[in-house]
C-alpha cells in the first residue's frame, strides 16, 4: 500500500491559516487587491514564511469586524 503525501498547505490550514489567493477569495477581492490593502499597511495583519504571505482566520475575521476596506476610503 502507497502512502501518498499529503496537500503542501495541509498542515497551515490545519493551524488555521491559509494562503493570499485564498485569503483574497474568502474575502471577495483579487489577491491584487489585498497585495496592495497589505502595502498601504490597512489590510488584515499577516506572516511571511519563507517568501510565502499566509493569513491566519482570526486576522481575516478581526479585520472584517473592524469594517475591512472600502474603496472610497483609499481615493481619500
Amino acid at each position: 500500500m502507497r502512502h501518498e503525501p499529503p496537500d503542501p498547505g495541509y498542515l497551515l490550514n490545519e493551524l488555521g491559516y491559509v494562503d493570499e489567493p485564498e485569503a483574497a477569495a474568502a474575502l471577495d477581492i483579487t489577491p491584487k487587491t489585498l497585495t496592495e490593502y497589505r502595502r498601504l499597511g490597512i489590510g488584515p495583519d499577516y506572516a511571511e514564511l519563507a517568501r510565502r504571505i499566509i493569513y491566519s482566520r482570526e486576522a481575516l475575521a478581526a479585520w472584517l469586524a473592524r469594517g475591512g476596506t472600502r474603496a472610497k476610503e483609499l481615493a481619500e
